[in-house]
């Protein structure tokens, strides 16, 4: 798959078998990391939107941890990865693809916007504003979601790739 483009992000997928039929703990591996894109409005969006771009009924601060904890959990399904199977020097496994998820997009972006949402959120909103109403007063709410709809994109696309490499059952069809 070629180099995807979105925003300011930008992710290469290429995700390869390793070898000719997947292990149990290949596909296990995989299945867990769909599983936690799939079950995540903060890191895929909605699932009947195609953009990424409906924020509807969301609490941005709450998407925001659980965006966090994705990042967390990724992190944990990495080490899990079967790495002593690996044969040669392949370095386009799961494990290394999601190396590169965390620190060509979910770091970038976390970086970018966590903190200086969080502060706002915390220090510079008005508490008394009814809390969806609250975070459109955000004042780079504008750049915030487009950034946000760039990776939810990228992130759904790692989805439909990991789905078509390891012969996953799609739970989520678009």
């Amino acid at each position: 798959m070629p180099t995807l483009t979105k925003g300011s992000f930008s992710l290469n997928l290429g995700i390869v078998k390793l070898g000719g039929e997947l292990s149990d703990d290949d596909r296990q591996c995989a299945w867990e990391l769909y599983a936690e894109l799939s079950t995540r409005a903060a890191v895929t969006g909605k699932c009947n939107d195609h953009e990424c771009t409906n924020y509807e009924g969301e609490l941005y601060i709450e998407s925001l941890i659980s965006l966090f904890n994705f990042f967390q959990e990724a992190r944990v399904i990495m080490r899990k990865f079967p790495v002593g199977k690996i044969a040669g020097d392949n370095k386009k496994h799961l494990g290394v693809t999601i190396s590169k998820v965390m620190d060509d997009v979910l770091r970038p972006f976390l970086e970018k916007w966590q903190v200086r949402y969080r502060h706002w959120w915390e220090n510079e909103s008005n508490p008394r504003l009814y809390p969806v109403d609250r975070q459109k007063e955000f004042p780079e709410v504008k750049e915030f979601l487009y950034d946000w709809s760039a990776l939810r994109w990228l992130m759904r696309q790692v989805q439909k790739e990991l789905v078509d490499v390891y012969s996953l059952v799609e739970i989520k069809a678009d």
